[in-house]
């Protein structure tokens, strides 16, 4: 089977890509854009597997045998090493729950469709779906889907004789008319559908065509598609060198404007798809390819690239799952152990196995590597029917890890709380109680519960203590995942949602709203304003609020943030004093206790309260004391107090909300103080 000549510049573009993606992964908001990367693979992958294939195809050397063991070398022997290693590291930090997950992570990407498997379980309710150690296995289940289709359907179409390059053309267009449409309504789809998606191995496609062809776009506008093959010229002319510029250019572009709030794929997608077909369409011998993309270092780190994009993530993932939330310098030391264990799994297992002259002349290599794999994916498998082998953990905890609630337990998703990306249309009418509609007005006041998931978090304890019947009122809901209750959000989607808001508000003319979020993600930790949300426009949303007529404006000030989920925190406060029967009913600070800016949240939102002259309430308060927050129903209790590092559970809830309940309805302007 024919195969390309090697170009080092194309190792320096996966350099890129990766780079791109790892520091991605270890530092979001100082490189946003920097997932495209996987975007140049799929551009990069295309260009590099139909080259095989047309040549082979051309030369009549095509051999579906010969094609699929080459893939098999290339992909299996570091995906198996990465699969079992993952699923060691998992027997010793993933509780029950995570390690069933990853068992059937671990069997989808045994299989290759990881990117079906996250599909279905995507959103802000699938409570972790970044701390996922295997989430990264999508891209590959795209590829292969690739692998496997493409070179079917080219072996058909040419024994028809029917131009590739025509089918190359058809088939982009058509994925990419899926992608515009499916990710305007449904950008997880886009992002995980194969449909959507390979449109951008087919720019690679079409390239590889067009070079081995050596057409040009005047041949490819007259229909003219079989010229003679294709010859580097000597000489880099000049518009080879503009071709790379241009196209490290819109990469640059691409990683600067683009990030994980835009709908991608989409048209955004474009950025790197060109920037990709640009710089391998230039050629090794353009300026930039031959002295930047083929230095050396970058040469080598493309070399890697593939183990170095299997190992960083569960590194990263793990360590977050042991440690919590991870320092820069951490990060940077992960990151170069993923690099060190990448080039040993390149030089002492790729290596050997695709290039190794006694691997290569034995048949049996890649029939002995699909039986590994397919063990993994067996493993896997029987790891998820087990429950995550929880006879790992004594009694006590497997009672309370099996009580574990899901995120969204007891909320009303879906109509009231909107998942990322959701408009205001699809809230519900039932989100505001039918009753405070009725002439009655003693079934007033009405309550606007407003904010994001951890307000959502809440109507639990609301919805219970209307129930017993202790107070009268009705309740109306208005809660956007990560959409903190601010007029003026500069992300277009909270903008929306809250507007439409606040615009309900000013039509019921409820007599409280009651406004929380996940403050700290508009907070420093050190008394000043920095994050996703900008709590500096918290000033002219309330007087809005007032100018409404609304009578009480209660701040509810943050409940418990743990630094790791409050489960995790409670096995292993467990796991340190394995004498003790049973973690303790408090816990506070340290390595898996409280965030340790949490008093200065709470003292920062009190300030703000007082500033603004309205109502403030404070879970720290209520659900915490000198032993540290409640973690649980009881001492001997097994209902966890809250889901992950802060949103309370169903019971937490009611508990808090009994507990402040004449705060609530008080005919003054409160500041919560500790009752225990």
């Amino acid at each position: 089977m024919a195969h390309p000549t090697y170009r080092p510049d194309i190792d320096g573009l996966r350099a890129v890509a990766v780079l791109l993606v790892v520091f991605h992964h270890a530092f979001p908001p100082l490189l946003p854009g920097g997932f495209i990367g996987v975007d140049l693979f799929f551009v990069i992958s295309g260009f590099l597997i139909s080259t095989i294939i047309f040549q082979s195809l051309e030369q009549g050397t095509f051999s579906f045998l010969d094609f699929y063991k080459r893939r098999v070398k290339r992909i299996f022997p570091a995906l198996c090493l990465v699969l079992l290693a993952s699923f060691a590291c998992g027997w010793f930090v993933l509780l029950p729950a995570d390690y069933k997950q990853l068992g059937k992570h671990m069997a989808a990407g045994a299989a290759f469709v990881s990117n079906f498997a996250f599909w279905s379980e995507s959103g802000y309710f699938e409570s972790g779906s970044k701390l996922k150690p295997l989430l990264h296995l999508w891209s590959l289940g795209i590829e292969e889907q690739y692998y496997i289709f493409w070179p079917l359907i080219a072996w058909f179409l040419w024994k028809r004789q029917i131009n590739l390059f025509k089918i190359c053309v058809t088939l982009f267009v058509v994925s990419f008319i899926i992608n515009i449409a499916t990710a305007k309504g449904n950008p997880v789809a886009a992002f995980y559908s194969p449909a959507s998606r390979f449109w951008e191995l087919l720019v690679g496609s079409m390239l590889a065509y067009t070079k081995l062809h050596q057409l040009n776009w005047r041949q490819i506008a007259a229909g003219k598609f079989n010229s003679a093959p294709h010859v580097e010229p000597q000489n880099p002319s000049r518009a080879k060198n503009i071709t790379a510029w241009a196209g490290i250019l819109i990469l640059a572009l691409g990683v600067y404007f683009i990030n994980p709030e835009r709908r991608f794929p989409g048209f955004w997608a474009l950025f790197p798809t060109i920037a990709a077909f640009l710089l391998i369409k230039a050629g090794p011998k353009a300026w930039l390819n031959q002295h930047v993309l083929s230095n050396r270092l970058f040469v080598w780190v493309g070399l890697i690239s593939f183990p170095l994009y299997l190992w960083h993530w569960p590194f990263l993932v793990f360590a977050e799952i042991k440690l919590g939330t991870l320092n820069a310098t951490t990060k940077l030391g992960l990151i170069a152990l993923s690099i060190l264990l990448s080039w040993i799994t390149y030089r002492f297992v790729e290596r050997p196995i695709r290039f190794g002259k006694l691997i290569v002349e034995t048949k049996k290599v890649s029939l002995a590597l699909c039986t590994l794999l397919f063990a993994v994916a067996i493993l896997g498998g029987y790891t998820y029917q087990r429950d995550g082998f929880d006879f790992r953990f004594p009694k006590f905890i497997q009672a309370l890890l099996h009580n574990q609630p899901k995120l969204d337990e007891g909320w009303r998703s879906g109509t009231c709380i909107l998942d990322q990306g959701h408009p205001s249309s699809e809230f519900s009418p039932d989100c505001v109680d039918k009753i405070a509609y009725k002439a009655d007005q003693a079934k007033r006041p009405l309550l606007f519960l407003w904010g994001d998931s951890h307000a959502a978090a809440l109507y639990p304890g609301l919805k219970h203590l209307q129930d017993t019947g202790a107070y009268s009122f009705g309740v109306a809901q208005r809660t956007g995942a990560v959409c903190p209750p601010i007029i003026g959000d500069a992300r277009p989607w909270c903008n929306e949602i809250n507007t439409s808001s606040f615009k309900l508000i000013q039509e019921l003319k409820p007599e409280i709203v009651m406004m929380y979020a996940y403050w700290s993600h508009g907070l420093d930790g050190k008394g000043g304003f920095a994050g996703l949300y900008d709590l500096t426009k918290l000033d002219a949303t309330v007087a809005e609020l007032k100018k409404a007529g609304v009578k009480r404006v209660i701040l509810m000030g943050p409940s418990p943030y743990w630094k790791n989920s409050l489960p995790h925190n409670i096995v292993e406060t467990w796991k340190k004093s394995k004498t003790v029967a049973k973690p303790p009913l408090y816990m506070s600070y340290g390595d898996f206790g409280l965030v340790a800016e949490l008093p200065i949240y709470d003292k920062q939102m009190r300030e703000i309260a007082k500033r603004l002259d309205i109502s403030y309430i404070s879970g720290v308060d209520y659900l915490c004391n000198q032993d540290g927050c409640l973690t649980r129903d009881s001492e001997d209790g097994v209902k966890v107090a809250s889901v992950d590092y802060g949103h309370l559970t169903v019971d937490a809830a009611q508990t808090y909300i009994k507990r402040i309940a004449p705060l609530i309805f008080s005919s003054e302007t409160v500041y919560s103080s500790p009752q225990n």
